[in-house]
């Protein structure tokens, strides 16, 4: 029995050898078989690393979202394939190793089968943009949208806090020219308050995109409160004496807007019925002709009150002026009314119509119908034969009239005969 087992363990070697790598052989055939190398594509999310070498030079580095993932291919066998997912894997870029085009290596690795599991192809890049940072600090004003609801506007808006600091590309930052919260108060009769989104805008007033910047702060609170509403009118006072220059009166005054809405609380607006501005405040200087000039409404509202437009503050006064002037009139002399005639004289026009000059203001001669004139002359004590007689008009109040004279001529009465 011994003979035997040493015979098998001692003959034969070069057999048994042959035998034992053909095994192996076979072995790995048949893995090869069952389990082989594939090939797959996986996506994974780019983180950057040192990005404080870049901000301690005074720059920054902006990556489109697109930009921030990476697919790539890996090799393995198919058992380990079968695990791996997108999540397996780390994509860094460290800013470190930036080159002068903008571009960082991307290091690949899976965490799960670090050894088990090679990434091939080229080297992937992360493409970045490097420019000049800067930071600026900017005070955020209150504004609103939308229209109040019938009878209310916004008295106050308070942003809390009112400064925020806008952090990145130096081409962006410079554009800011203003912050706003804007509250929305469509609707609204009484105080709200809010969280809203800061709004950045340039000098034109067109929104910012500011998804590149670095903000000190994400929103702010907004507080509204609310005013009453009341419309009333604008007047001007009649002038004085004082006013106007001798020989001058006022026709007429108009003021546009003749209306205009003021806000404050029902108490505050109850004092109130009318604006009134003193003829005196027109500044009209020693003219005769039209005067018109622009009054700032504010100056006269009560301390409390305040315009819910202030950018329609302003009202346009027109002064329509008169001057006293002189008129001639032709007054028929069928108008005229012959006094104080001798009952035995008759007496009897030389010409159908008399010049008559009237003196007074322009609107007052204006509104005088020549056709209307009326008046009177007085021929007491005057015999027979052709006189010059004095001629008065029926004038109404603010007019004169200049001398007149017409011809008339007097004659006896005829009798019948016999008598």
């Amino acid at each position: 029995m011994k003979q035997k087992i040493n015979d098998f363990l001692t003959k034969n070697w070069g057999l048994k050898i042959l035998a034992i790598v053909l095994s192996i052989i076979l072995w790995i055939a048949i893995v090869n078989v069952d389990d082989p190398n594939e090939k797959r594509n996986f996506t994974a999310k780019i983180s950057l690393e040192n990005q404080e070498v870049v901000s301690e030079q005074g720059k920054y580095i902006s990556v489109a979202d697109s930009n921030m993932s990476v697919t790539f291919r890996v090799s393995a066998k198919r058992t380990i394939m079968d695990r791996l997912s997108n999540s397996d894997f780390v994509a860094t870029a460290d800013l470190n190793y930036l080159d002068d085009k903008g571009r960082v290596p991307i290091q690949i690795t899976c965490v799960t089968y670090p050894r088990a599991v090679n990434v091939i192809g080229a080297t992937h890049y992360l493409q970045v943009e490097v420019g000049e940072k800067q930071s600026k600090r900017f005070v955020i004003t209150g504004s609103y949208d939308g229209n109040p609801a019938e009878g209310y506007a916004v008295k106050n808006i308070d942003v809390s806090p009112n400064v925020i600091t806008a952090e990145g590309p130096a081409s962006i930052v410079k554009k800011i020219d203003h912050v706003e919260a804007v509250a929305d108060v469509d609707g609204i009769s009484t105080n709200v308050s809010e969280n809203v989104v800061p709004t950045f805008f340039d000098s034109d007033g067109k929104e910012i995109n500011t998804t590149r910047l670095t903000l000190s702060i994400s929103t702010v609170k907004i507080n509204v409160t609310m005013d009453s509403v009341k419309s009333v009118p604008i007047e001007v006072t009649s002038p004085a004496n004082k006013d106007l220059p001798s020989g001058l009166s006022v026709n007429d005054i108009r003021v546009s807007p003749d209306h205009i809405d003021i806000q404050g609380s029902p108490d505050d607006l109850n004092t109130i019925s009318r604006i009134t501005i003193p003829f005196s405040d027109l500044g009209f200087a020693d003219s005769d002709q039209n005067f018109e000039t622009t009054v700032d409404i504010s100056s006269y509202l009560p301390k409390k009150i305040k315009l819910v437009d202030s950018t329609k503050g302003k009202a346009t006064v027109t002064v329509d002026i008169d001057s006293i002037a002189d008129k001639t009139f032709n007054v028929s002399t069928g108008n005229l009314k012959i006094r104080n005639i001798s009952d035995d004289l008759d007496a009897t026009f030389d010409t159908d119509t008399v010049s008559v000059v009237l003196s007074g203001y322009e609107n007052k001669l204006d509104s005088i119908s020549e056709s209307e004139l009326t008046g009177s002359v007085d021929v007491s004590g005057l015999s027979e034969g052709t006189h010059k007689v004095k001629v008065t008009i029926d004038l109404p109040d603010g007019v004169k009239q200049q001398n007149a004279a017409v011809s008339i001529t007097l004659e006896k009465k005829e009798t019948e005969e016999g008598e």
